[in-house]
């Protein structure tokens, strides 16, 4: 006779499986992002630039918004302005704030990029029906107050 499982092996498991499921997403999203040469953390913060409008972000809050440290805000943005989709400027309240901008180049990218992007989101998600959707997103939302507390 076997037993049920105990909450530790459940615990494990449900980790194993929540990272494999992120490491099968993020392979899936840099092939998609590679054919606009972009990666991931470049798109993200295009899209916290693109609606931030047009006085952009100073660099601190992008990097707080996307959860990144100063020395690799500073970098990414580094590398998108290289692309010529971001500029920096100073910021006119406050000259020691630098602020990074989206470039007419990068909303004309995005705008060719996200319906293709949202076609992909909404295929890598079919397998799930909509009642299914809002059960994954209520699990993990518990799941991230459970770890923030931690």
């Amino acid at each position: 006779m076997r037993l049920p499982p105990d909450e530790g092996y459940l615990a494990v498991r449900a980790v194993i499986e929540l990272t494999r499921t992120m490491d099968l997403l993020e392979d899936l999203l840099a092939r998609h992002f590679a054919h606009f040469n972009l990666s991931q953390p470049k798109f993200n913060a295009l899209m916290e630039l693109y609606h931030a409008g047009e006085q952009g972000l100073p660099l601190s809050e992008l990097g707080q918004r996307m959860l990144v440290s100063r020395a690799n805000i500073t970098g990414l943005v580094d590398r998108l302005e290289r692309d010529g989709l971001v500029v920096r400027v100073v910021d006119p309240k406050d000259r020691r704030v630098i602020r990074a901008q989206i470039t007419p180049r990068a909303v004309q990218l995005l705008h060719g990029v996200l319906p293709l992007h949202n076609d992909l989101i909404k295929r890598a998600t079919s397998c799930l029906n909509r009642e299914e959707k809002e059960t994954l997103i209520r699990l993990l939302v518990k799941l991230q107050q459970g770890l923030d507390k931690l």
